[in-house]
């Protein structure tokens, strides 16, 4: 029932059709009902000359019609004509407004995923596998797509042929109609039987599936990778075991379907070869006549194959189940709360950060942040040194909530962050994440993707600022230039100042750099930190490095260990006192004294 409940929550406004539809398959139903009495009564009554039982209320006289069918005969091959035509006809409307519906059903669904997902928290993100969510997004919807617009109708077509069948097949004979209903309770318990068997096979095949895109979509995604360390063959493998694995579970799930088709066929002939048998016997022994004999052949087909494709519906409704189980998980996963403080006419912050006893931990174990007290001043420029594992990235990902913290605060101009609009909160912060990510599109549609309709007077300044503007002006086709998937056209420092400039193009109050000068050259770093130093006081500046060389900008440094803050001060203070920071310099001062 719940999952009837979901399917029609995405059928609103097309519940009407589908009745039509419905309506449809079973008017095709009741004049292929027709055709195997016609033929009765013509072998019956117009060569045999049985004076057929025509109900009252029709005001026919029998002998009368079928003296008229007797000299017309052509009549009757042009009623079969007609019966079938409007069977087909009737079938053809049911297949395209169920179509029709199934298509619309899918997109509402589609939308609904991918709209729900894009407002999932980045921790669900983070945690997900992405081949899985495709599978899901794409095969399970296509599964209840089918259902909707095949078996489920069938499903109502089989019913109503089993109750409309079984009065004709009982006014015709009794004995016979009792004959031919001997293994159709066998057919039904064997079909449920089957579903249950089918519904847990599919779910391991489906899984499978998921894990076997995975799969795929890692080792394409990391190609660069793959090649670079001649791991051709170990993805090749590993790939090929997860192909195994989905064929192995597919083979299990086909070897069920085989032995109910073929199981069930045999069943089905069997029933046949009774009516025949018994039917042949009736008839030689004038207890029936030849043509309800070819009626009852016609019918048993009609009543015996839709309790046989149960078997086939109730395993697209066990398929079905379990896609509706998996989109469900999705949907039913609650999405980040983006309501909040939204200041009037939206306008632009100071950028006032303030953290009190900042606590955090990714999961419930060891916290990654431990007690952070810490305030920075509007326009200000800190640098956040530290260990790699020290909790810097996941510091600055707090700011924009991609994390919510687990005790403490954070406040930005005197409120805390969590009493924010979250979608106000990161239009008022600039970040260039640790990993830059581009996508397949224009160079300028890349940079301008937090400006909508960003002019390319402003996308030009920006990258100044990151120092690509003449690395894009040597393009073929500029800043319409299309790279690929990810970037991977480009160098890894080309995609740092994408991203870069992508920050600098909105021209937030707060502006996040994690790592994000670790690709770039040395002359490019230096012209880099010029610009960065000219834009000083003009947004509150978090740069997150390893390198010393960042200090220049600093108006203050913070050291990070182990997920508290070991040092803060100016360059010239920390230099002088004993500590994390004085290790580091002297380090990386006596590496460079040898490489010189």
């Amino acid at each position: 029932m719940q999952s009837f409940i979901f399917v029609f929550s995405f059928l609103k406004g097309l519940k009407l059709r589908y009745f039509a539809a419905i309506l449809c398959i079973i008017l095709a139903a009741s004049f292929s009902f027709l055709n195997p009495l016609v033929i009765r009564f013509c072998i019956d009554s117009v060569l045999g000359g049985k004076i057929p039982d025509i109900p009252s209320w029709t005001l026919l006289n029998p002998t009368t019609l079928v003296g008229f069918f007797r000299d017309n005969l052509w009549i009757a091959g042009l009623l079969v004509f007609i019966i079938g035509f409007f069977a087909h006809g009737f079938t053809y409307l049911r297949s395209r407004l169920s179509a029709q519906v199934a298509e619309e059903f899918a997109r509402r669904l589609r939308e609904a995923l991918y709209d729900h997902i894009q407002r999932l928290p980045f921790a669900w993100h983070s945690k997900v596998q992405t081949g899985d969510i495709i599978q899901r997004c794409t095969s399970d919807v296509d599964t209840i797509r089918r259902f909707i617009s095949l078996q489920f109708i069938q499903l109502g077509r089989g019913i109503f042929m089993v109750l409309l069948i079984l009065p004709i097949m009982l006014m015709l004979n009794v004995k016979l109609t009792l004959i031919s209903t001997i293994v159709v309770p066998i057919v039904f318990i064997y079909a449920l039987i089957f579903f249950r068997q089918v519904r847990n096979r599919f779910k391991a095949q489906d899984e499978a599936e998921g894990f076997l895109t995975t799969t795929l979509e890692e080792s394409l995604s990391g190609i660069r990778i793959v090649k670079a360390f001649s791991r051709e063959d170990y993805e090749i493998n590993r790939f090929g075991n997860a192909a195994e694995d989905y064929r192995n579970k597919s083979r299990k799930l086909i070897t069920v379907m085989a032995w109910y088709w073929s199981s069930s066929d045999a069943l089905c002939m069997l029933q046949i070869a009774l009516v025949l048998i018994f039917g042949i016997g009736f008839v030689i022994r004038g207890e029936t006549s030849l043509g309800t004999m070819l009626a009852f052949s016609s019918y048993i087909g009609m009543l015996i194959w839709p309790i046989r494709e149960m078997g086939r519906i109730l395993t697209d409704m066990g398929r079905a189940q379990v896609s509706i189980t998996r989109l469900k998980e999705v949907l039913e996963t609650p999405v980040e709360e983006m309501q909040g403080y939204l200041p009037q006419d939206c306008h632009r912050l100071k950028g006032e950060i303030e953290i009190q006893h900042l606590n955090f931990a990714y999961t419930e174990g060891v916290p990654i942040l431990r007690d952070i007290n810490l305030v920075v001043s509007s326009g200000e420029t800190i640098v956040i040194l530290g260990a790699t594992g020290a909790g810097k990235s996941s510091l600055t990902n707090l700011l924009p909530r991609l994390f919510d913290y687990d005790n403490g605060k954070i406040l930005i101009d005197g409120l805390e962050i969590k009493k924010y609009d979250r979608q106000y909160l990161r239009s008022q912060i600039g970040i260039v994440l640790q990993e830059p990510f581009l996508y397949a599109r224009s160079l300028a549609d890349n940079i301008g993707i937090a400006v909508p309709n960003a002019e390319l007077s402003a996308i030009e300044t920006a990258t100044k600022e990151a120092a690509l503007h003449e690395t894009i002006s040597d393009f073929e086709h500029g800043y319409e230039t299309v790279i690929g998937e990810r970037g991977i056209t480009l160098s890894s420092g080309q995609r740092q100042r994408c991203a870069i400039a992508r920050a600098l193009i909105i021209n937030a109050p707060i502006l996040i750099l994690d790592d994000a000068l670790s690709a770039v050259d040395t002359e490019t770093e230096e012209i880099i930190q010029r610009n960065l130093q000219q834009r000083k006081g003009r947004s509150t500046t978090i740069i997150i490095t390893h390198r010393l060389s960042s200090v220049a900008l600093a108006d203050r440094i913070v050291v990070l260990e182990h997920g508290h803050i070991a040092q803060i001060g100016k360059h010239s203070e920390l230099i002088e006192v004993p500590g994390a920071y004085q290790r580091i310099w002297n380090l990386q001062h006596q590496l460079e004294i040898e490489a010189g």
